[in-house]
């Protein structure tokens, strides 16, 4: 009966020791429960963070997709500009030089019908000179008649 008390005995400290490591690992288990319940936090909150994240990143992408487009307007205006630009130059080239064209004809005739004068006052003057010498012969008092 010894030995059965003995090993009743040694099997009550194998069980006591037995509880403590069920006691230990279910502290352990505790920790690691509550480690996970934290870690699940930290996932969530980090989850939501993510979620706020990439709803920037969309914005920040349409807002880029509009710079992007304003960009490509702004240059189409650029380039619609520049052609008209360059329709105005030609445009304005072309009208002075009708416009030198047409105030050199101006001035040719005007120098014609300043000669065309010079030539009329040559030819009065003659007249006048030649009427005031008949006036001359005739001498004072004389008529014409």
């Amino acid at each position: 009966m010894e030995s059965i008390e003995g090993h009743m005995e040694r099997g009550n400290r194998h069980m006591e020791q037995g509880n403590l490591y069920m006691e230990r690992g279910n502290r352990h288990m505790e920790r690691g429960n509550a480690l996970m319940e934290e870690g699940n936090l930290h996932m969530e909150r980090g989850n939501l963070h993510m979620e706020r994240g990439n709803r920037h990143m969309e914005r920040g992408n349409a807002l880029m997709e509009e710079v992007r487009e304003e960009i490509r307007l702004t240059r189409e205006e650029v380039r619609l500009s520049r052609e008209q630009h360059a329709d105005l130059r030609i445009f304005i080239r072309e009208s002075s030089l009708r416009a030198e064209r047409f105030t050199e004809r101006v001035v040719a005739e005007l120098q014609k019908l300043s000669a065309g004068q010079d030539d009329l006052r040559g030819e009065s003057r003659a007249q006048t000179k030649a009427l005031l010498l008949v006036l001359d012969r005739l001498g004072p008092g004389a008529s014409p008649g």
